[in-house]
Protein backbone atom coordinates (compact mmCIF):
# COMPACT_ATOMS: atom_id res chain seq x y z
CA UNK A 1 0.00 0.00 0.00
CA UNK A 2 1.34 3.41 -0.99
CA UNK A 3 0.90 5.76 1.96
CA UNK A 4 1.96 9.42 2.04
CA UNK A 5 1.99 12.25 4.55
CA UNK A 6 0.91 15.80 3.75
CA UNK A 7 1.90 18.02 6.66
CA UNK A 8 0.84 21.60 7.28
CA UNK A 9 -0.46 23.96 9.91
CA UNK A 10 -3.62 24.69 7.89
CA UNK A 11 -4.26 27.89 9.85
CA UNK A 12 -6.61 28.29 8.07
CA UNK A 13 -7.12 25.64 5.42
CA UNK A 14 -7.21 27.22 1.93
CA UNK A 15 -8.32 26.10 -1.50
CA UNK A 16 -4.61 25.79 -2.31
CA UNK A 17 -4.19 23.18 0.44
CA UNK A 18 -7.27 21.32 -0.79
CA UNK A 19 -5.94 21.34 -4.34
CA UNK A 20 -2.75 19.61 -3.19
CA UNK A 21 -4.72 17.15 -1.03
CA UNK A 22 -7.02 16.18 -3.91
CA UNK A 23 -4.17 15.65 -6.33
CA UNK A 24 -2.03 13.76 -3.80
CA UNK A 25 -4.95 11.51 -2.82
CA UNK A 26 -5.21 10.47 -6.48
CA UNK A 27 -1.56 9.35 -6.45
CA UNK A 28 -1.55 7.14 -3.34
CA UNK A 29 -3.69 4.51 -1.66
CA UNK A 30 -3.84 6.51 1.57
CA UNK A 31 -3.02 10.14 2.27
CA UNK A 32 -2.40 11.03 5.88
CA UNK A 33 -3.09 14.74 6.34
CA UNK A 34 -1.13 15.91 9.35
CA UNK A 35 -2.13 19.06 11.20
CA UNK A 36 1.13 20.13 12.74
CA UNK A 37 2.17 22.33 15.58
CA UNK A 38 5.13 24.52 14.72
CA UNK A 39 7.11 26.23 17.44
CA UNK A 40 7.69 29.11 15.02
CA UNK A 41 4.00 29.93 14.51
CA UNK A 42 1.26 31.63 16.48
CA UNK A 43 -2.01 30.02 15.48
CA UNK A 44 -5.36 31.75 15.02
CA UNK A 45 -7.20 28.44 15.31
CA UNK A 46 -6.76 25.67 17.87
CA UNK A 47 -5.54 22.24 16.84
CA UNK A 48 -9.08 20.89 17.18
CA UNK A 49 -10.49 23.66 14.96
CA UNK A 50 -7.86 23.03 12.29
CA UNK A 51 -8.50 19.28 12.37
CA UNK A 52 -12.23 19.95 12.02
CA UNK A 53 -11.74 22.33 9.08
CA UNK A 54 -9.67 19.74 7.23
CA UNK A 55 -12.09 16.88 7.98
CA UNK A 56 -15.16 18.87 6.96
CA UNK A 57 -13.57 20.15 3.75
CA UNK A 58 -12.36 16.70 2.67
CA UNK A 59 -15.83 15.26 3.35
CA UNK A 60 -17.42 18.04 1.28
CA UNK A 61 -15.17 17.10 -1.64
CA UNK A 62 -15.72 13.35 -1.22
CA UNK A 63 -12.02 12.62 -0.76
CA UNK A 64 -12.25 9.33 1.07
CA UNK A 65 -8.75 7.86 1.14
CA UNK A 66 -7.50 10.34 3.73
CA UNK A 67 -6.76 10.01 7.39
CA UNK A 68 -6.50 13.27 9.36
CA UNK A 69 -4.33 13.44 12.46
CA UNK A 70 -2.52 15.98 14.61
CA UNK A 71 1.19 15.69 15.31
CA UNK A 72 3.81 17.62 17.21
CA UNK A 73 7.28 16.37 16.37
CA UNK A 74 9.56 15.30 13.57
CA UNK A 75 7.78 14.38 10.37
CA UNK A 76 10.36 11.68 9.61
CA UNK A 77 9.58 9.89 12.88
CA UNK A 78 5.86 10.05 12.16
CA UNK A 79 6.43 8.72 8.64
CA UNK A 80 8.25 5.70 10.09
CA UNK A 81 5.44 5.11 12.62
CA UNK A 82 2.79 5.29 9.89
CA UNK A 83 4.83 3.28 7.38
CA UNK A 84 4.72 6.18 4.94
CA UNK A 85 7.79 6.59 2.75
CA UNK A 86 6.47 9.56 0.79
CA UNK A 87 6.07 13.16 1.92
CA UNK A 88 3.86 15.45 -0.15
CA UNK A 89 4.72 19.13 -0.30
CA UNK A 90 3.00 21.97 -2.15
CA UNK A 91 5.00 24.52 -4.11
CA UNK A 92 3.61 27.93 -5.08
CA UNK A 93 6.80 29.75 -6.06
CA UNK A 94 10.58 29.60 -6.37
CA UNK A 95 10.79 30.78 -2.76
CA UNK A 96 8.69 27.78 -1.67
CA UNK A 97 10.88 25.46 -3.74
CA UNK A 98 14.08 26.57 -2.00
CA UNK A 99 12.51 26.12 1.43
CA UNK A 100 11.01 22.72 0.55
CA UNK A 101 14.26 21.50 -1.01
CA UNK A 102 16.12 22.27 2.23
CA UNK A 103 13.51 20.39 4.28
CA UNK A 104 13.64 17.44 1.87
CA UNK A 105 17.44 17.33 2.15
CA UNK A 106 17.29 17.31 5.95
CA UNK A 107 14.57 14.65 5.99
CA UNK A 108 16.74 12.51 3.69
CA UNK A 109 19.67 12.89 6.05
CA UNK A 110 17.52 11.62 8.92
CA UNK A 111 16.04 8.75 6.87
CA UNK A 112 17.35 7.84 3.42
CA UNK A 113 14.15 5.94 2.66
CA UNK A 114 11.97 9.05 2.77
CA UNK A 115 11.04 10.55 -0.59
CA UNK A 116 9.59 14.02 -1.02
CA UNK A 117 7.15 14.70 -3.83
CA UNK A 118 6.57 18.38 -4.55
CA UNK A 119 3.32 19.23 -6.31
CA UNK A 120 3.20 22.60 -8.00
CA UNK A 121 0.03 24.49 -7.11
CA UNK A 122 -2.44 25.04 -9.89
CA UNK A 123 -2.10 28.60 -11.20
CA UNK A 124 -5.32 29.82 -9.59
CA UNK A 125 -4.00 28.94 -6.12
CA UNK A 126 -0.39 30.15 -6.36
CA UNK A 127 -1.07 33.48 -4.66
CA UNK A 128 -3.04 32.05 -1.74
CA UNK A 129 -1.33 31.72 1.62
CA UNK A 130 -2.90 31.24 5.02
CA UNK A 131 -1.11 34.37 6.23
CA UNK A 132 -2.59 36.50 3.46
CA UNK A 133 -6.05 34.99 3.97
CA UNK A 134 -5.94 35.97 7.66
CA UNK A 135 -4.80 39.48 6.75
CA UNK A 136 -7.62 39.93 4.24
CA UNK A 137 -10.18 38.57 6.73
CA UNK A 138 -8.83 40.79 9.52
CA UNK A 139 -9.51 43.90 7.46
CA UNK A 140 -12.98 42.71 6.44
CA UNK A 141 -12.10 41.58 2.94
CA UNK A 142 -13.92 38.87 1.04
CA UNK A 143 -12.18 35.48 1.29
CA UNK A 144 -14.86 33.24 -0.25
CA UNK A 145 -12.70 32.55 -3.32
CA UNK A 146 -9.74 31.59 -1.13
CA UNK A 147 -11.21 29.20 1.46
CA UNK A 148 -14.12 26.75 1.72
CA UNK A 149 -17.36 28.21 3.10
CA UNK A 150 -17.02 26.46 6.48
CA UNK A 151 -13.56 27.95 6.89
CA UNK A 152 -14.86 31.37 5.84
CA UNK A 153 -17.50 31.22 8.58
CA UNK A 154 -14.90 30.29 11.19
CA UNK A 155 -12.62 33.09 10.00
CA UNK A 156 -15.39 35.65 10.40
CA UNK A 157 -16.08 34.48 13.95
CA UNK A 158 -12.38 34.46 14.81
CA UNK A 159 -11.92 37.98 13.44
CA UNK A 160 -14.86 39.27 15.52
CA UNK A 161 -13.11 37.84 18.57
CA UNK A 162 -9.77 39.40 17.54
CA UNK A 163 -11.54 42.77 17.12
CA UNK A 164 -13.04 42.50 20.62
CA UNK A 165 -9.68 41.59 22.14
CA UNK A 166 -8.13 44.86 20.93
Amino acid sequence: MKRALYVGSFDPLTYGHLNIMERAADLVDELIVVVSASTAKNYLFSEEERLSMVKDSLLDRNIENCQIIAHDGLTVKLAREKNARLLIRGIRSVKDFEYERDIADLNSLMDEGIETLCLISDAEYQSISSTMVKEIAFYGGDVHQLVPSGVEDRLKKAMMKVDKDK
